[in-house]
């Protein structure tokens, strides 16, 4: 016992702080601990009311209406929503709830109907402000895109406060409309008629947030605990000169593809859904807490595989490896959970908290293929899976290009056609059109962009794979599905297609510039074969960027409004954001960047996080690049030039948002950690000039010292 307790202390330690720590964070979170500073978690209350916008009398609803007049009448309501949100209004709706109206706060969902968001002069004043005081009275006011009407959802302390905060909304507003009615002699009569549908009566909420906040804090700060302790006892032993123990690599059952092992295989089963299933557009018929997607029902049995290989002996174990990817991926996931629990109570107050709940089992979904395929890949078997990468995206951008020729989403229907009744698989549009007028031609994903990443991460593969081949015919092969890759990117008409492959270009040209010349020649082959496939893609792709108002069509200057339109929130959490999935994109602004959602949702530390994991695979995979070892460096080289278009990806979409992309960057981040992993091999010179032997010099007499002198 005795030995064990000493051979094992620095665990048991660990452990015992983090449980500790864990505990006495969670008490004091959720206000459960008599600790200083603590506060337990405030009652609330909620009320609903809704109210209709009309013209004239009688009621809309009784009398025949002109379909672009109900349009006006529905622009008015998302107008007048916006309207409610400023300070005039929320003083005079505060005065007919008996409310100060500095413990006041309101939202307004932004619609489509507008095309620019109304501006609240004091905006950034009511958003920094926000980060010290938790107003107790709210109201969110959500404007309906088809009917004119205006949903008002009202939080307040008490059940009477927050049926008389939703009544006054009404009361309020229309108080304000008369007031700048008679200031600027508008006629009163032609003033919007506000009718409250339905008297608000308010009904205490039975929150088990407490004990969720509890939990949530618990697991946090108890696992960035341990991980801390930890690394400093690992510092500890390097620097007392103590090697690490270095287990021999399992060699059981033999390597993927010729292995009877079941965790590669049924790894290789999950890849093949991620590339072939629109997964993400068809879910179990049943209720539940999360959105009971079908990679959510999968992945669980591949966790299953993966502990029960632990059970079956050293020899078929997966191998736990660490890497600077691996460090990478903890920090954004840590960093992640300690955004939702310092914005918790926060969260509560606003109703948002099960945003963030149901998205973080997500991540962590995201964070399981990554360390599934980490550790349950050997390293020899990096190769297959990366050329088994490369056959699944080939025939993936084939499915896209028929989808683009013939108009025809094979994804979407043979899922329809193989999943069973209990399964619902939402129907696509194969001639839906986006603002511009350009096809969505998506493939398995949920957008275009998603398809681009997707393939994107890919191509590295297949033209690493070309700079390396010896033989004419692997040449010809990995030429011929590089162009189909290329193709399939281009059949989507997003812009992405054409900066995704320069990016890699790029870092291949960085690490392998002479290679990449002998492959100067594929690029007229390219063009042709592009040309032939996508017929029109190529051309009008890249009309997109020398069209004279190329920098003014929505997918641009939305995204450029986009970083002024994020400074209130940026402002008021700047360090770790609103909290992962905290931000509702649809109810307040779409943000086409992964990079600005980062910086709302999770802060300034977040966002270097997020960055942290592809740019990691970068640097880390430097080394074994330069070494230029037959077996991994350009498995390596590929998962770099990877990680640097999913870098290009997430400055034009919201990419995590999307899980296609996002798995499948974990995944091909996984092999990379694998292929890197291990002893730091000697990097050769530039330039090395095998020696040329010697012939024998027929043997001489010795020489006196003083001759050689």
């Amino acid at each position: 016992m005795n030995s064990f307790l000493r051979h094992h202390r620095p665990v048991l330690i660990t452990l015992a702080v983090s449980l500790i720590v864990g505990i006495v964070a969670a008490g004091w979170n959720a206000g459960m601990l008599p600790l200083p500073g603590a506060e337990k978690v405030p009652p609330q209350a909620v009320a609903r009311t809704h109210i209709q916008i009309d013209a004239k009398d009688p009621p809309v609803v009784q009398r025949e209406v002109l379909g672009q007049d109900l349009q006006t009448l529905i622009k008015h309501g998302a107008l007048l929503s916006g309207v409610m949100t400023t300070e005039p209004v929320i003083e005079k709706i505060a005065r007919r709830a008996d409310v100060p109206p500095e413990l006041v706060s309101a939202s307004a969902r932004t619609t489509d109907l507008i095309p620019q968001a109304i501006a609240e002069p004091a905006a950034l004043k009511r958003a920094s402000d926000a980060q010290q005081v938790t107003f107790p009275y709210r109201f969110e006011a959500q404007a309906r895109s088809t009917s004119p009407i205006i949903d008002i959802y009202a939080v307040a302390p008490t059940p009477d406060e927050a049926g008389r905060l939703a009544n006054a909304t009404v009361t309020g507003l229309q108080d304000y409309l008369d007031a700048m009615a008679a200031q600027q002699r508008f006629p009163a009569g032609e003033l919007a008629v506000l009718r409250q549908l339905g008297t608000a009566q308010g009904r205490p909420i039975q929150s088990k947030s407490p004990l969720i906040i509890a939990v949530l804090t618990f697991i946090t700060v108890a696992g960035i605990t341990a991980g801390l302790l930890w690394a400093v006892v690992t510092l500890r032993r390097r620097r007392a000169g103590v090697p690490p123990r270095e287990r021999p690599a399992p060699r059981g059952g033999g390597d993927w593809p010729h292995t009877t092992r079941v965790l590669p295989w049924m790894l290789a089963v999950f890849i093949a859904l991620l590339w072939f299933a629109p997964f993400n557009q068809i879910e179990l018929g049943v209720s539940a807490p999360i959105d009971l997607k079908l990679d959510r029902l999968v992945l669980p049995f591949l966790v299953i595989a993966w502990l029960l290989a632990f059970m079956a002996g050293r020899a078929f174990a997966p191998q736990l490896r660490w890497t600077a990817i691996h460090t990478a991926v903890a920090v954004f996931l840590g960093v992640a959970f300690l955004s939702v629990i310092l914005n918790a109570r926060a969260l509560d107050s606003s109703l948002e908290l099960d945003l963030p709940i149901k998205q973080l089992p997500l991540l962590i979904f995201f964070v399981s293929l990554f360390v599934i395929t980490a550790t349950g890949v050997r390293r020899t078997e990096v190769r297959p899976f990366m050329f088994y990468t490369l056959l699944l995206g080939v025939t993936c951008a084939f499915g896209v290009i028929i989808e683009f020729r013939f108009k025809q989403n094979l994804f979407f229907k043979f899922a329809d056609m193989a999943l069973p009744p209990i399964f619902h698989v939402d129907a696509v549009d194969p001639y839906e059109t986006d603002g511009l007028g350009r096809r969505l031609v998506r493939g398995p994903a949920d957008v275009p962009l998603e398809t681009v990443t997707m393939l994107s991460l890919a191509f590295p593969v297949a033209l690493v794979g070309l700079m390396q081949s010896d033989r004419w015919r692997s040449r010809l092969l990995y030429g011929l599905a590089a162009c189909i890759l290329v193709a399939g990117m281009f059949a989507t008409y997003r812009k992405s297609a054409l900066l995704a492959p320069v990016s890699i270009f790029v870092t291949l040209a960085y690490f392998r510039r002479r290679e990449l010349l002998k492959l100067a020649p594929l690029g007229l082959v390219l063009l042709i074969v592009v040309s032939a496939l996508s017929p029109g893609a190529l051309g009008s792709t890249i009309s997109q960027f020398t069209r004279s108002d190329a920098a003014d069509v929505p997918t641009v200057s939305d995204r450029v409004s986009d970083y002024d339109a994020i400074r209130p929130d940026v402002l008021s959490h700047l360090a770790f954001g609103r909290g992962w999935g905290a931000y509702k994109a649809y109810d307040y602004r779409v943000l086409d960047s992964e990079i600005l959602h980062r910086l709302v949702e999770m802060g300034v530390i977040g966002l270097l996080a997020f960055l942290a994991m592809p740019i990691t695979a970068v640097l880390a995979s430097r080394h074994v690049i330069r070494a230029r070892d037959h077996d991994n460096a350009p498995m390596a080289l590929a998962g770099a030039a990877g990680a640097v278009s999913f870098i290009v990806a997430s400055t034009l979409y919201d990419v995590m948002s999307f899980p296609h992309a996002a798995y499948i960057f974990l995944y091909v981040a996984g092999l990379t950690a694998v292929a890197i992993a291990g002893p730091r091999p000697a990097e050769p010179a530039e330039e090395q000039v095998e020696p040329q032997p010697e012939a024998e010099a027929p043997p001489q007499a010795a020489e006196p010292v003083l001759a050689r002198r």
